[in-house]
């Protein structure tokens, strides 16, 4: 392997989505450690941009408003405009799909690697054990550069502007400060959502007996849903936030959160990594490659897939459905009074 020790300039992509932006926050800090005064450059989709705009580990953001494959050629060469004067020492790929190889072949960097099968010209191609965690598929990649990763918990740096902004809206809508429950029940897959009506049962039985508020939230895209649970809770059991605050802002709700109930999602990566516990609802995919990272979190699975893309099948959503509404409060209840134990806490 060649000696990184003298590079100045070093890419790192990993253009989507929510969660998987949050995974790779460790290797931003272990490459900050072993390259003090590198510039890191950071490509990420504008969307996701918040996760890591305030990092300290990242010295140029790249913001790209590119969100579907394109021509690989096309995108390639485009690219290499973009890059054209800038030197590139080293690229790494932690995608591993076309989208983003099209920005290691175009930044034209000495030095090129991640994940992928086939990539003719990289210097250290790799194909990641996936039977691991997410994280740790990540920490693969930087450890096989040589780059030690001392510290492998991920982390998010917030926005004060972001946080006062929250502080508004939550006085505005006469809502404590901290110590709210976060219901995020909607996912890009059907399949991994927990049926409504159960979240329905389960918020009514919170409120009758722990009178703690409750808070929806959710993606931009996801507004009408989180109207349609409103409508089945009736008045006064929760308050939706969905489409109401950016990216940077629902980071800070997350933080000032007593807990995150949630399905496996990017919102739930990104609560644990902001230190906030959550319940986790488990259906068609594997816990042990996405479940939250780090101690104290509650993972529900009562049907195991027997392979972690399940849910790209699973139309009739028959591992989510498998968790009932007694199991879910339990662990909510032992989460609320850490001196119960469960079962099912990691």
């Amino acid at each position: 392997m060649r000696d990184l020790s003298d590079c100045k300039r070093l890419l790192v992509v990993k253009l989507s989505s929510l969660g998987d932006i949050v995974h790779v926050t460790p290797c931003l800090r272990a490459r900050r450690r072993y390259f003090p005064s590198a510039e890191i450059v950071m490509a990420v989709e504008s969307q996701f941009a918040a996760v890591v705009r305030y990092n300290p580990h990242i010295d140029t953001l790249i913001e790209s408003r590119f969100t579907d494959a394109g021509s690989f050629p096309l995108r390639v060469l485009q690219l290499l405009r973009d890059f054209r004067g800038t030197q590139i020492d080293v690229a790494i790929d932690f995608q591993g799909n076309k989208k983003s190889a099209a920005w290691i072949y175009g930044s034209q960097s000495t030095v090129k690697a991640g994940r992928g099968g086939l990539r003719p010209g990289w210097t250290l191609p790799m194909q990641p054990n996936l039977q691991q965690h997410a994280v740790e598929v990540c920490i693969e990649i930087v450890n096989n550069l040589g780059i030690p990763v001392l510290q492998p918990d991920p982390e998010i740096f917030l926005s004060e502007r972001d946080d006062a902004r929250v502080s508004s809206v939550l006085s505005d809508l006469k809502v404590p400060l901290e110590g709210f429950i976060i219901i995020n029940p909607f996912s890009t897959w059907a399949s991994k959502m927990w049926p409504l009506d159960r979240y329905v049962q389960l918020m009514h039985r919170l409120r009758d007996e722990f009178h703690v508020p409750m808070v929806i939230t959710g993606g931009p895209g996801e507004a009408a849903q989180a109207e349609e649970l409103l409508g089945l809770l009736g008045p006064e059991i929760a308050l939706s936030l969905v489409g109401k605050l950016t990216l940077g802002q629902t980071l800070c709700l997350y933080r000032r959160a007593r807990l995150m109930v949630t399905s496996d999602s990017g919102p739930m990566h990104a609560a644990a990594a902001l230190g906030t516990q959550t319940v986790a609802l488990f259906g068609p995919t594997l816990p042990e490659r996405t479940g939250p990272w780090g101690k104290g979190h509650i993972v529900i699975q009562e049907l195991r897939p027997t392979f972690h893309h399940a849910y790209l099948s699973d139309h009739d959503r028959q591992y989510i459905r498998a968790i009932g509404v007694q199991v879910v409060y339990d662990a909510v209840r032992s989460a609320l009074h850490p001196h119960r134990s469960t079962p099912h806490q990691r």
